[in-house]
């Protein structure tokens, strides 16, 4: 045996000799596999990242946009009947040249006549509690009523009837709260014994009525 034979006999000796391991298969696999994740992961985060811009300026424009529609007025609630507050014994003009009178005791209507003038007191003790006093003058020219109705609750308003006509009469008061108030209307026709007078409280509720035929 020459050298070189001996020399390739002594390596394939000593290359028997060593041991042989395993191959790191699974390690290889499982460190593969986590490089994949990470890069997925990154990848989703870019994704999401751009779709979250548009969605965050929409959210910003619907908070701050006008509405499309302005919103409808609210109607305002109807006014309530004026009431007319004077002091005692001060004149009040009607109609047809006559006149009244608020007084702690009642009523006092003046009427004009070729003689002068006539007065008509209607007392606040003889009217019941509830209803109405109404009297009425007139001629040709025209007619005049005047009343008085006592009740706990100031009226809202107060109507008168006749002749076909309907007029919302005005109220007259003292002040404070006397528990009663007065009323007049006036009507340029002919005079009429036919009438209905109406005393309304809040939401159109009647509060009394009175009504006088027509004689004849």
């Amino acid at each position: 045996m020459n050298q070189d034979e001996t020399l390739a006999a002594a390596l394939h000796e000593a290359a028997a000799s060593l041991p042989v391991g395993t191959a790191p298969t699974a390690a290889v696999m499982r460190r593969g596999t986590a490089i994949r994740r990470r890069r997925k992961a990154m990848r989703s985060a870019v994704v999401a990242a751009a779709v979250l811009v548009p969605v965050a300026g929409a959210a910003f424009s619907a908070t701050f946009d006008p509405p499309s529609r302005p919103s409808a007025p609210v109607a305002s609630p109807a006014a309530p009947a004026a009431v007319k507050v004077v002091a005692p014994g001060e004149e009040v003009t009607l109609g047809g040249g006559s006149t009244m009178r608020l007084t702690a005791q009642g009523m006092s209507l003046s009427t004009p006549k070729a003689s002068g003038s006539e007065e008509r007191l209607t007392k606040v003790a003889e009217v019941p509690g509830g209803k109405i006093s109404v009297t009425m003058a007139g001629d040709a020219t025209g007619t005049v009523w005047a009343g008085v109705y006592r009740g706990p609750e100031r009226p809202a308003g107060v109507t008168l009837s006749a002749g076909g006509r309907t007029t919302n009469a005005r109220i007259v008061t003292l002040p404070g709260h006397p528990g009663w108030v007065a009323f007049h209307a006036y009507n340029t026709r002919a005079g009429t014994d036919d009438f209905t007078v109406t005393v309304l409280g809040a939401g159109g509720t009647v509060l009394a009525s009175q009504a006088k035929p027509g004689e004849g």
